[in-house]
């Protein structure tokens, strides 16, 4: 196999990576864990098993020829892709499923909106395997990125940093080690991720992940084996010592540079198309861009309602008295766009507006400068483009957009266009010339020259058309000769082609991507920081929002405390998390409030019964909840000691012995206080049983003592 001492290097890494996570993921499988974070941690260590698996497979494989190899290295790519988003997505689950063991309260919209970019990401790679966007295959077997390439590798930038936005959020739920190493698990791959966008040839996003991966399994292992916790045995007895693992990174990371420096430097010397190639792009790219805003700066001229109207008119003396009207906007126009060379002509009258007026009426038949009227009639097409002179700027050589006014039914109104001085244009391939140290050329598909900083080669001098003239509407052609490196690529909408020739391929310089590589990480902290603000406020406005409801239900409206439902619901949790042993149960009803009904009203009921919560409120708040169960009954759950409780019955009787309402001036209720810990034999039910029975032979004390009628009050 024709495998490099670099495919080496990164081949064994991964394996390395490969077997280790295997060891992690077997150890801790072994132990069977129940909690579900360990079943994603576990989960994680599996998939980056696959992961480097696959990678090393890539490595091994690629460049070689026939059905098996070229099988194989496809087949391992898209592990290695898939598996990038199960981790990812894996990841923010695990950090989730952390958070809600430790008891935060973690809304499910974060694991939602991963969920939502990982299937995104599926979709990408799934749609790779019919139309290759994000990454493609050359005759050699050889792996190479496409343009979706940057979008997939946003977007799992983007579901690692929700995982580290929710870590960073619930903070205060872990211990600082455990909270360290899930924050390096997530930004070590990021900041690999920024790397591997500048430097091309080895697999420096996964090499990422495998630290991350080491660096939080040390960390957790370390907590398992000296703080005691629930996880202690989680590991068996083959598992690696916290030391081990540390070197064993310290290794990695030694290995790791020493791969990255041989990459850098191989990169350094095989990069001279790659630089080549990017340099042309991007000075097409910007060339590109001023010729689509003259075409957009044209188009918007003949969408605009005014002027389609003002150009209407069948005689000059129509056409004179509109040429205000059609100049002014033209001058508004022109000082939006920052152009000076803007026209419109009307077909009917052949009137040719500017910035002055009405400069001049075409004659195409007998003036050779109008002649470029005739030949866009001719055309057939929406706009053309030509080179001439302006004879309105003193003679001087301009490039010309000519876009059709056509009104509703198709016909020709008139043309209108933009016009701009050639020494602009060649100003700024002088630019591009001057910074790149590259010849930049604009040629139609005869390789007559269009655009050149050597001016006196425009329209006269021709190109070698073998270097673009067979190329499609949308290649970006390449190619080496002697003489350097030919790049071309087609400009649409004009029918011409920007040709770069660099004499003196440029080498790259790695100290040149430090600079975008901070750029790039600090625009990735702020993605993380702006989707930790949107997130926490979606969580924020759900959560309150839930929180109103349920309070809402859970309240009763006359008294302010909590009704029938939301004690049941504290019942239910105490149940739950069998804690009962913690609490004071006090069973309460009022004494007389059918005879405060029957005999005031029901106001004085109402205040009764008011005044009853306020007491229980002001006695009991500090120790729980107080709950109106019903008309006149109540009950208090209350967290404390049978001191605690007693002092707290004793400022209850306190304050209703002194009550003083408007309708009413005497306050009595029933209790039966059960404290919770001196009955452990029982459970709820039975303890409220024995609550609402002591409640019942209170009441029949006060009945007793008082001498009132029962059935009366």
């Amino acid at each position: 196999m024709n495998i490099t001492s670099l495919e080496i290097a990164q081949a064994t890494m991964d394996m390395f990576f490969c077997l280790f996570c295997l060891i992690i993921f077997v150890s801790i499988k072994a132990n069977n864990p129940k909690q579900k974070s360990m079943r994603m941690f576990v989960r994680l260590f599996l998939i980056a098993t696959v992961l480097f698996f696959g990678e090393t497979l890539a490595y091994i494989f690629r460049g070689n020829l026939g059905l098996f190899n070229i099988l194989v290295t496809r087949i391992a790519n898209l592990m290695v892709f898939a598996m990038n988003i199960a981790m990812a997505n894996t990841y923010v689950r695990f950090v989730s499923s952390v958070f809600v063991e430790k008891g935060a309260e973690v809304s499910g919209n974060s694991v939602k909106i991963a969920n939502i970019f990982s299937c995104i990401n599926i979709f990408i790679v799934v749609v790779n395997l019919f139309y290759p966007w994000m990454y493609y295959f050359d005759e050699a077997n050889y792996y190479h990125r496409n343009n979706s390439w940057y979008v997939y590798t946003l977007i799992s930038l983007v579901v690692i940093f929700i995982g580290a936005g929710m870590a960073i959020k619930y903070r205060k739920y872990l211990k600082k080690r455990s909270f360290i190493s899930m924050m390096l698990f997530s930004f070590i791959p990021i900041i690999a991720t920024v790397v591997q966008s500048f430097i091309y040839g080895f697999s420096i996003t996964n090499l990422g992940l495998g630290i991350g991966s080491f660096v939080m399994f040390a960390a957790y292992m370390y907590d398992w084996s000296h703080n005691g916790d629930e996880h202690t045995n989680m590991i068996n007895d083959s598992r690696f010592d916290a030391v081990i693992m540390f070197i064993i990174m310290l290794l990695s990371m030694s290995v790791s540079i020493i791969a990255c420096v041989n990459v850098i430097q191989q990169v350094t010397k095989e990069n001279s198309e790659i630089q080549s190639r990017t340099i042309a792009q991007m000075v097409s790219a910007k060339v590109e861009n001023e010729f689509i805003k003259l075409i957009t700066v044209s188009q918007t001229i003949s969408s605009d309602i005014d002027i389609r109207t003002y150009i209407e008119g069948k005689t000059r003396e129509e056409a004179e008295s509109v040429k205000d009207d059609i100049t002014n906007r033209l001058v508004s126009i022109g000082n939006e766009f920052d152009y000076k060379m803007v026209f419109v002509v009307s077909d009917k009258t052949r009137a040719y507006y500017t910035y002055s007026g009405i400069s001049r009426y075409l004659d195409v038949e007998n003036d050779s400068h109008d002649i470029w009227y005739k030949d866009y009639l001719d055309s057939g097409k929406r706009y053309t483009v030509n080179v001439d002179t302006d004879e309105d700027n003193n003679g001087s050589l301009s490039v010309f957009i000519n876009y059709g006014i056509i009104d509703t039914n198709g016909d020709i109104l008139g043309a209108c266009g933009v016009g701009v001085d050639m020494n602009d244009l060649v100003d700024i391939l002088a630019r591009f010339e001057e910074e790149y140290n590259i010849k930049v050329y604009l040629v139609n598909h005869d390789g007559l020259i269009q655009v050149d900083t050597d001016v006196s080669s425009i329209e006269t001098g021709y190109l070698d058309n073998s270097y673009f003239g067979n190329i499609s509407d949308d290649d970006f052609y390449y190619q080496l000769s002697e003489n350097g490196c030919y790049m071309t690529k087609y400009l649409e909408g004009f029918d011409w082609y920007i040709v770069i020739r660099d004499n003196n391929p440029v080498k790259l310089d790695v100290n040149k991507i430090i600079l975008p590589i901070v750029l790039i990480f600090i625009a990735g902290v702020l993605i993380m920081a702006t989707s930790f603000v949107i997130i926490s406020m979606r969580e924020k406005k759900a959560k309150d929002a839930y929180n109103r409801r349920y309070e809402a239900s859970i309240k009763d409206e006359l008294t302010g405390l909590y009704n029938r439902r939301g004690f049941e619901a504290d019942c239910e949790i105490i149940k739950k998390n069998n804690n009962l042993i913690e609490y004071v149960l006090i069973m309460m009803d009022l004494n007389g409030l059918k005879a405060a009904n029957d005999n005031i009203g029901h106001e004085a009921g109402d205040e009764l019964i008011i005044g009853a919560s306020k007491c229980m409120d002001n006695a009991f708040s500090g120790l729980g909840r107080t709950y109106r169960v019903g008309g006149d009954e109540f009950v208090a759950l209350l967290r404390g000691t049978r001191e605690e409780a007693q002092d707290a019955v004793k400022t209850f009787d306190y304050l209703t012995e002194n009550f003083q309402g408007n309708l009413i001036s005497e306050l009595s209720v029933s209790k039966g206080v059960v404290v919770c810990s001196e009955h452990i034999e029982l459970n709820f039910e039975e303890i409220k049983a024995m609550a609402d029975k002591l409640m019942y032979a209170d009441k029949d004390e006060y009945y007793r003592r008082t001498g009132k009628d029962r059935r009366r009050v």
